[in-house]
């Protein structure tokens, strides 16, 4: 947790529900997944989880794709995300 991404990133994966959504991306790999998808797995409404979508977006954790006229995002810095996760779970933060 030494870089300025790293701290941005474990900044907003204090957020349960952001931590959800990068850790299902995390797993998800290249391909990403569907807004809507995220959404239900981390127990919030399409319009809650786009706030949250937005946030990770400007920060430039995730980007914004459309597949088969779908909203999909796919996590940007994977090694800052994998660093934070593992930070949360060793700590207890999680």
């Amino acid at each position: 947790m030494e870089t300025q991404e790293s701290a941005l990133t474990l900044a907003l994966l204090a957020v349960p529900a952001r931590a959800v959504i990068c850790r299902a991306l995390l797993e998800a790999g290249e391909a990403g997944l569907p807004a809507v998808s995220l959404a239900e797995l981390a127990g919030l409404s399409l319009p809650r989880a786009t706030h949250h979508f937005q946030e990770l977006v400007q920060a430039d954790v995730v980007t914004l794709t459309i597949r088969d006229r779908r909203v999909c995002y796919v996590l940007k810095a994977r090694r800052a995300v994998r660093e934070a996760l593992e930070y949360v779970d060793s700590s207890g933060l999680g």
